[in-house]
């Protein structure tokens, strides 16, 4: 799986790259290709669904996946040696972090998540403003440190918040399904967030 992530994470950024007008070594995100993995075909993300997706939804996927990639660097304590980091270099019996561990990633995740889902209401949903909760979900939001793009959440511009949203999702997608066997990795519900964050 993390060597699926990593050909959709290259597909997506060469795809980017492209609309962008860049070379695809000129792209931020510089993630070896792992080559070809047909017995994975079901988990992978078509060139032709990339090509047919509006910039804006590019965008988006591209972060979550991203932030799936980062999860599996995080879990397996892949280092960045500055050339490029590839998970399809991992050997067969790669030591994941243990379940303790996970389990205080998930809530941080989680808690993240809810935070930057708040900033965005807050913004956009006058209702949610008005609300009966608005006033002690902001106040439980304001214990939350999240930051985004070097920043503060508060700081950042919406698009930001939004491309923050999809990387910690795909985050969270990614560390539930390590976590649960049971779940199945297009689980509509994979990446839902509670009413309060902890």
């Amino acid at each position: 799986m993390v060597i699926a992530i990593q050909t959709n994470l290259v597909r997506l950024a060469d795809a980017d790259a492209r609309r962008r007008g860049l070379a695809a070594n000129e792209h931020e995100i510089q993630i070896p290709s792992p080559g070809a993995l047909p017995q994975l075909d079901e988990t992978l993300i078509d060139p032709n669904v990339i090509e047919g997706y509006a910039d804006l939804e590019l965008g988006l996927r591209l972060h979550e996946v991203w932030g799936q990639f980062c999860l599996m660097q995080w879990m397996f304590s892949v280092k960045d040696s500055g050339r490029g980091v590839s998970l399809a270099d991992l050997p067969a019996g790669a030591e994941m972090r243990c379940d303790a561990v996970l389990e205080t990633k998930h809530a941080e995740l989680h808690a993240f998540l809810w935070r930057i889902r708040f900033e965005d209401r807050r913004r956009n949903d006058a209702a949610y403003r008005e609300s009966a909760s608005f006033t002690s979900d902001a106040e439980v939001a304001g214990t939350i440190p999240a930051t985004a793009f070097s920043k503060p959440i508060d700081d950042c511009t919406d698009d930001e918040v939004l491309l923050a949203g999809c990387e910690h999702a795909g985050m969270l997608a990614a560390l539930r399904w390590v976590m649960d066997p049971r779940r199945i990795w297009a689980d509509p519900t994979i990446m839902e967030i509670g009413a309060r964050p902890f």
